[in-house]
């Protein structure tokens, strides 16, 4: 029974987001006065099939208050109950929980635990037995049978008149109309007292959101549905009363909200007098709405409120129209473009405290118009962030969850919440430690959301919940762009993704044309910049110098190898100054992969190998044979290490891990392309546009039958290939065909246990990721140009550019 308490507490996340029966008075006039959850049945096995394998619930049994829940509740395993009951959650004291039952009396004991105590009062036994979680306390009066963890509210219960006592109106009415065989009802005077009491705190309640919600449940393996009425009065300042009567229209937020979006919430209405009765009657004044929003209020038939990772939106679904009804030129300070759509700059902003509390209050300078959605933001970020999501079609609408959740509730409502379950992981209001461990932990790959939805009429409202578990359609890949960040500079190096380790997401690090390198975080927030004294040559590498998985980030620039930690703070011996300009990109070497490292920099016709410290590596001795003009690679075959490059004498040279050469190569080698080893040969394009294969063992060099032409491209790791010719890219003999476009070379990367390509294509500016299949990734291609990084492992990055601008996405 204990499993019970943990769908109450399910229940408490979800609302902090018709037969007529006959009611015995005296059984709910028994109910504890101050009850704010209530489940009403008849039979216990009815709400034991409901409580089984729900994800979300699982996960948050162990939280401070769960665990009070379940001990409170623990009697509840002694009885099997055939009868109506009630059992009630209620507050006792400043923040303890009482658990208590009301049920119909009997001549017999109907529970089985040992009797430890006989307790008289007012001429009452009350019964201490014992139970898991320690006492509870038993009587029966006026034919009713109670039972608590509490004895004062047992006490209490013994005291009240059940014939003078009315336990709540508003509940009675509910319960009479609602009642079935298993209903929950939740008070609901408070908008945010159940999620504080979830989180292990008591809220004074300030019946300001509506009355009782009743619930049913229904499950599948799908998801959890709950169905049912809210209650509200328009005679008080009920929140639920705002939305009575508004004339539900189909719901269209999900086709402009970003699927990456904390919370959604939207109001429909067919005619917007309805909205400003009601907001009349909820402040008892006619309220003061300017008349540049009264006019786009007349325009439009939803509402919807966007809470972004960073930032905030809301979006005006508008009816039809040929021509716009407001001249946003003329009304405008300032116009700019973004992703080919227009960006305004109100001369005046648009407020909307006049429509509080339906909307949080606020001030909107910035405006778009998207197809049929006027979209206003307190800043431009937050008006990007939508653009780029609506033109990437990374939109809620596009989900595969989404849409089979869909399907279980209806097109049009009033009022429609949505959560997503990381915003479960930051909650408004402190917590212990204890249990903002169990939040940080859940796992959001089994629930994706938390979706309710509202049709408001006369004093009630039809509630529908739907909670998806997760499926294939659930764990589809999804694509969002969650972070920019605008460069004053213009971008001459990166970016490049590195890993923080402190919270396991990536940051992203570049450089702009005042040799400034900046580290951000993965929604665009800057860590540091630090100045340097060139260029960077290469890639920024991750390293991991002392082994103790705190990265840090390996660069060099034409003077310099610079090795950083996280917070931008030089590492050991570093930086070292090369005697001459570095001419190749830095290597890394990791020859027995214990991250004892070698730092190959290359000058001229020169190589210079670093430890970890930074200090020359002793030993190495190379004998110079004309200017180098790739960067050193190392591969490995058999129990043998090569140095490969490629000097500007045609040489290609294979040296051993001592600079002695290790293996002749006899023919003349002028490679245009890096090299790579695979299938246990290095391999590489030539001048004369042929793959050329050499055995590092015996110096052989042939060709390949592999037909390429000078646009061709490659790209290899020890067990994939790539061959990309102008819009064709063959992965692993897995061919895709882009639409036509100015590519730039594509690249492997391995992410995770697996290896995916991205390619940009500059002209058109679209990065796309192919998987080994040769199939590109759901929601691709996305925005981006002159460059394209993927890293990753449970949550995988992509980082790109607009120009100046630094763009984050996850996929």
């Amino acid at each position: 029974m204990s499993k019970l308490l943990g769908i109450l507490g399910f229940i408490l996340i979800l609302t902090s987001c018709t037969d007529t029966v006959s009611v015995e008075n005296a059984l709910v006039h028994s109910i504890p006065t101050d009850s704010k959850i209530i489940v009403a049945l008849s039979d216990m096995d009815d709400l034991q099939l409901l409580l089984n394998d729900n994800p979300l619930m699982e996960q948050l049994q162990s939280l401070s208050r769960m665990e009070e829940l379940k001990k409170a509740s623990a009697f509840l395993d002694n009885y099997s109950l055939k009868e109506e009951s009630f059992i009630a959650l209620s507050i006792e004291g400043k923040n303890q929980v009482a658990i208590t039952l009301v049920t119909e009396g009997f001549k017999n004991p109907i529970d089985s635990a040992s009797i430890k105590k006989r307790i008289e009062y007012n001429q009452i036994e009350i019964l201490e037995k014992s139970a898991k979680g320690g006492s509870y306390y038993s009587a029966n009066k006026d034919g009713v049978h109670i039972a608590s963890s509490s004895l004062l509210v047992v006490e209490s219960l013994i005291r009240r008149n059940i014939a003078e006592y009315v336990f709540d109106p508003g509940f009675q009415k509910l319960y009479e109309r609602t009642h079935d065989d298993l209903s929950f009802y939740v008070r609901a005077t408070d908008q945010n007292w159940l999620y504080y009491f979830l989180l292990g705190r008591n809220k004074s309640e300030l019946h300001n959101y509506a009355q009782w919600f009743q619930l049913s449940l229904k499950k599948d393996p799908t998801a959890l549905h709950f169905e049912g009425l809210i209650s509200y009065k328009d005679s008080i300042k009920q929140k639920h009363a705002l939305y009575n009567n508004l004339e539900a229209q189909e719901n269209q937020l999900d086709r402009i909200a970003p699927a990456n979006s904390r919370s959604l919430s939207a109001f429909t209405y067919g005619d917007v007098s309805q909205l400003t009765n009601n907001l009349t009657t909820y402040y008892n004044r006619m309220p003061t709405v300017s008349p540049q929003l009264m006019d786009i209020l007349s325009n439009a038939q939803e509402v919807s409120q966007i809470q972004l990772e960073q930032g905030s939106a809301l979006a005006f679904t508008l009816l039809p129209y040929e021509t716009l009804f407001m001249d946003l030129d003329s009304l405008s300070s300032a116009k700019s473009t973004y992703r080919d759509q227009s960006i305004y700059s109100l001369t005046k902003p648009i407020t909307t405290n006049s429509l509080s509390p339906l909307l949080t209050e606020g001030s909107f300078s910035q405006v778009a118009l998207l197809d049929d959605f006027l979209v206003i933001a307190a800043d431009r970020e937050s008006i990007e962030m939508i653009v780029s999501n609506y033109e990437n079609g990374t939109t809620l609408a596009a989900q595969l969850w989404w849409k089979d959740a869909k399907k279980n509730i209806s097109n049009s409502s009033s009022l429609i919440n949505i959560t997503s379950v990381p915003s479960l992981k930051s909650p408004i209001i402190e917590v212990s430690k204890e249990d903002l461990k169990v939040l940080n932990a859940i796992d959001m790959s089994t629930t994706k959301a938390i979706i309710s939805q509202y049709v408001h009429e006369d004093g009630y409202a039809f509630y529908r919940m739907e909670i998806p578990y997760a499926t294939t359609a659930a764990d589809q890949p999804l694509v969002a762009q969650i972070g920019t960040f605008k460069s004053e500079k213009n971008i001459i190096a990166g970016p490049h993704l590195f890993p923080n380790h402190l919270n396991n997401t990536q940051d992203v690090a570049f450089q702009s044309e005042d040799f400034q390198l900046t580290l951000i975080s993965e929604n665009g927030t800057p860590y540091w910049s630090k100045s340097l004294d060139s260029k960077i040559v290469g890639d920024i590498h991750a390293v991991d110098v002392y082994k103790n998985g705190r990265k840090q980030l390996l660069f060099s620039t034409e003077k310099k190898v610079y090795l950083l930690d996280r917070d931008g703070e030089n590492v050991d011996q570093f930086p070292y100054d090369a005697k001459k300009t570095i001419t190749q990109p830095l290597s890394v070497f990791d020859y027995d992969n214990d991250k004892d490292y070698r730092f190959v920099v290359t000058t001229g016709d020169e190589i210079t190998l670093l430890n970890n410290r930074g200090n020359t590596v002793s030993g190495f001795n190379y004998k110079k044979s004309g200017k180098i003009t790739s960067s050193p690679q190392h591969f490995k075959r058999g129990n043998k290490d090569y140095i490969a490059f490629t000097t500007a004498r045609n040489q290609l040279q294979l040296l051993s891990r001592t600079g002695q050469v290790r293996t002749r190569i006899k023919d003349k080698i002028e490679a245009r392309s890096p090299l790579y080893f695979n299938n246990n040969l290095i391999q590489f394009i030539n001048s004369q546009n042929k793959l050329l294969q050499v055995n590092p063992t015996t110096g052989k060099v042939t060709t390949a039958k592999t037909s390429l032409d000078p646009e061709s491209h490659i790209y290899m790791t020890e067990r994939s290939q790539l061959i990309q010719t102008k819009n064709t890219i063959q992965f692993n003999g897995n061919k895709a065909d882009l639409p036509y476009g100015t590519y730039l070379p594509a690249e492997i990367t391995k992410v995770g246990s697996q290896e995916f390509v991205s390619v940009v294509d500059n002209g058109e500016n679209k990065v796309y990721i192919i998987d080994s299949k040769g199939s590109i990734l759901p929601f691709l291609p996305v925005y981006g140009n002159g460059t394209a990084e993927i890293a990753g492992g449970k949550e995988r990055y992509l980082t790109t550019r607009d120009g100046n601008d630094v763009i984050i996405y996850k996929w």
